[in-house]
């Protein structure tokens, strides 16, 4: 949540310490500047390191005479010591990560109405007049950027942060006036306005916007001052610790997007010839004082980020296209880079500071002829180019290459692909990760499992599905519903077993990416497996699975059935003939129900599971189908649902599954309370007066200004579908006008296409209709009736 400033030079760092306020000279000697960006003695085999690189993170890389400023300052500010209490490591920490500043401060505003029990016993609190104050805090701090905490108006009225940051180290730079120094910095004399500052912080709940105001009124930075609120600051970006800690991301749905972009690194062509010009030109200056490992480990990156450049620039001038693929061996073929190590390589530069050290002495040189110049100093780029060079010297499967062309220069991405490596790190380490976000369940959760015909069918199904669609670029329904759930299916020839595949399922079920499952009706997973639970939370029954009437055997079969039929009826020849051939046809449906029930019933295991059964065929809503389905499905089996929109049968599945995940034992429903295992049916609203200081109140009580209103009793007579009352607007006629008449009226049904009433938005063309439905709204009736029209109002 904090923005860490970019340029970690060493006169920035130099400035953001209280070093700045001994009397330092405001230009300093040749031979200082060379001790301050010099580089230190570095042993790349792991052998035991010099004295001046066995400090701590803090300390690491400074010269000997700033070390000797910072012990002075120790010294005198120990006087004046920090009160830093230890609130303890074993404490478990909150930390709530989101994308925008907004967001954090609902989440502030949330957190402000937690009321947390006190953690003294009540023997000790009993004789404690204000047990109020006995509640526990919330220790909660915001952190964010100099854009959002600055109070310095000369500094705050810029435009982005880039130029706020620079402003402001700009501000702190040893050789600055005091005049034109931030009156509002933290230093050694207003230590106890940084206190203040401090304990007001934890002594509520404050969002970003209450800490820029604490920092106005008290009169210190908040930006600085938020530094002391905060455990191990300034190391290793904040050193966040998440060791047993509970995560919560809110907008996860764009977690995977973040961390990948997190990680993507790009660069220009301007940007590497920058950078090989300050690698080059700090070789130069130091060329006496660098020793023989920095020396070659210099060497090394000079060569590396020549050979990048050079191929660049081939691309740039090639008729190549405007932008694609890039091999790393492309990027690493000369100038020796392949007899580099990238391990040694990558430890360097992480652990000697070289970014550091030539982006500092980059800018202390230009910041002198920018002064001269009067010319706006330029941000140092080598720190971005040692962001890239990490992850491409130790490329993995998940991250690839791109070149793309822009406006006369050249960008090189490196793009993280699959962030799963990086997010598991977070889950391993954590105590609890808690993914939140209103856009991240699909409409049927964990597995589905679709049944097909046969295997012919379902091969037919997944060509046409891998087909590319029409106006896209290599995009398929295959690809669409990949997206959403892992595709597996079944095969006919036996590449892999049974017991493989349902591993697999339920493996990827199992880590909540959900997953479909296609199989054949009657094939190895129709029969003795049982998908219940989040296994199957949808079952998909695509046609009707009837046997092949033209084989030999189920002809037989057939005119077996038929022939005893036959035999067994009477009346006249034509009428046996008849009840013979439904007959057959009976028994033939039953074969194909058979197998849709065995399928169906894979599902339902125990009474508490649940699952979606959606059947495929129009068929099905054909009186003789339904007759052989099992009566627990027909009893909730949606009425006339095959002439029902696509789009009606969506939303009833995401209502039945946003149902599902909600308790029904709650207080108030039939099932509940005394611990009956019947249903409470009789007496609703209790016998006699009962209820007559709450839900039966009398009619003097309630309507004194003092009544609280209803309590939520349910229906005494409650009628099913009584609340029944899906809308359509007028402008919405195409869904169910089918051409145009020129000779009759149309007549429009609602009732049947899966609608109740009728609004008025929207125009409707010059022509008489008559519309029937249960409800019309007063505009949908004035413009049907203006029109020319009827309108029929229909049970």
């Amino acid at each position: 949540m904090m923005t860490e400033n970019r340029n970690g030079c060493w006169s920035n760092f130099l400035a953001e310490t209280p070093v700045q306020k001994f009397d330092v000279p405001s230009r300093a000697s040749d031979a200082q500047t060379d001790n301050d960006f010099a580089l230190d003695d570095y042993d790349s085999e792991g052998e035991e390191k010099s004295s001046s690189r066995k400090r701590t993170d803090y300390s690491s890389g400074l010269s000997t005479g700033t070390l000797e400023l910072l012990k002075r300052f120790q010294h005198k500010s120990s006087a004046h010591p920090r009160q830093d209490e230890d609130y303890g490591d074993e404490d478990i920490k909150i930390l709530y990560c989101s994308r925008t500043h907004s967001q954090l401060t609902q989440f502030a505003s949330e957190l402000r109405r937690v009321n947390m029990p006190s953690s003294i016993p009540k023997d000790f609190s009993e004789g404690v007049a204000d047990t109020d104050g006995l509640q526990e805090g919330v220790r909660h701090l915001s952190l964010g950027s100099r854009k959002n905490l600055c109070i310095n108006p000369r500094v705050s009225y810029l435009d982005n942060v880039t130029a706020i940051s620079e402003r402001c180290l700009d501000m702190q730079q040893p050789g600055v006036a005091a005049e034109q120094r931030c009156p509002f910095l933290p230093s050694n004399e207003n230590e106890a306005q940084v206190l203040q500052f401090r304990d007001h912080v934890l002594a509520t709940v404050k969002d970003i916007e209450d800490i820029g105001k604490l920092g106005k009124d008290i009169g210190i930075c908040p930006y600085y001052a938020s530094r002391s609120v905060t455990k191990h600051s300034e190391v290793d970006a904040l050193d966040l610790s998440i060791k047993g800690h509970v995560v919560v991301i809110d907008e996860a749905h764009n977690l995977m997007d973040a961390i990948s972009n997190i990680h993507s690194v790009t660069i220009t062509l301007s940007e590497l010839q920058t950078s090989l010009f300050q690698l080059t030109t700090y070789a130069r200056k130091f060329k006496t004082r660098l020793k023989g490992k920095n020396r070659n480990y210099i060497a090394q990156v000079i060569r590396l980020v020549t050979s990048i450049t050079d191929h660049l620039k081939t691309i740039l001038e090639t008729s190549q296209a405007p932008e694609g693929p890039v091999q790393p061996s492309d990027l690493m073929s000369g100038k020796g880079v392949d007899q580099i190590n990238p391990y040694k390589l990558c430890r360097y530069l992480r652990e000697s500071k070289l970014a550091r050290k030539v982006d500092g002495y980059s800018e202390f040189s230009r910041e002198r002829a920018d002064r001269q110049a009067d010319r706006k100093p330029s941000t140092p780029v080598l720190f971005h180019i040692q962001s890239f060079l990490l992850p491409l010297m130790n490329l993995s499967a998940e991250g690839k290459l791109f070149y793309i062309k822009a406006q006369g220069d050249i960008q090189l991405k490196y793009m993280l692909l699959d962030p799963m490596n990086q997010f598991r790190e977070i889950v391993d380490d954590a105590r609890a990760v808690i993914l939140a976000g209103g856009t991240m369940s699909p409409v049927i959760p964990d597995g589905v499992v679709a049944f097909f015909p046969s295997y012919d069918y379902l091969s037919q199904v997944l060509s046409i599905w891998k087909r590319t669609l029409a106006g896209e670029k290599n995009r398929t329904v295959y690809d669409l519903i990949e997206g959403k759930k892992t595709i597996l299916h079944e095969s006919r020839d036996v590449t892999i077993s049974t017991e493989e595949l349902l591993q697999e399922y339920a493996s990827i079920v199992g880590s909540g990416r959900g997953a479909l499952l296609l199989s054949v009706v009657g094939g190895k997973l129709s029969e003795g497996i049982n998908f219940s639970d989040r296994l199957g939370r949808g079952v998909l029954i695509v046609g009707l699975p009837f046997p092949n009437i033209r084989s030999a055997v189920w002809q037989a079969k057939i005119h077996y059935v038929e022939q005893k039929a036959y035999k067994e009826s009477s009346g006249s020849d034509a009428n046996r003939q008849l009840v013979a051939k439904a007959a057959g046809k009976d028994f033939y449906e039953n074969s194909c129900m058979r197998a849709v029930n065995q399928c169906i019933g894979r599902a339902i295991r125990h009474r508490n599971d649940y699952a979606a059964i959606v059947l495929m065929d129009r068929r099905y809503d054909k009186p003789a189908i339904q007759g052989k389905l099992p009566a627990w499905i027909k009893q909730s089996m949606a009425s006339s649902s095959a002439l029902r929109p696509a789009g009606a049968t969506i939303g009833s599945l995401s209502k039945f599954f946003v149902a599902q995940r909600t308790s029904k034992t709650y207080r108030g429903h039939v099932s509940a309370g005394y611990g009956r295992i019947g249903k409470h049916r009789k007496h609703p609203g209790g016998r006699g007066m009962a209820g007559g200081q709450h839900h039966h109140r009398t009619n003097l009580d309630k309507y004194h200004p003092g009544y609280f209103g209803k309590v939520g009793m349910r229906y005494f007579h409650k009628t099913n579908q009584q609340f029944w009352k899906p809308v359509i607007n007028l402008d919405k006629r195409d869904a169910y006008v089918n051409g145009q008449k020129t000779d009759t009226a149309p007549v429009i049904d609602l009732l049947p296409l899966g609608y109740s009433k009728v609004l008025g938005k929207g125009r409707i063309p010059e022509i008489p209709i008559v519309v029937r439905a249960r409800y019309f709204s007063r505009d949908a009736e004035r413009k049907i009736k203006e029109a020319g029209g009827v309108v029929e109002l229909v049970a």
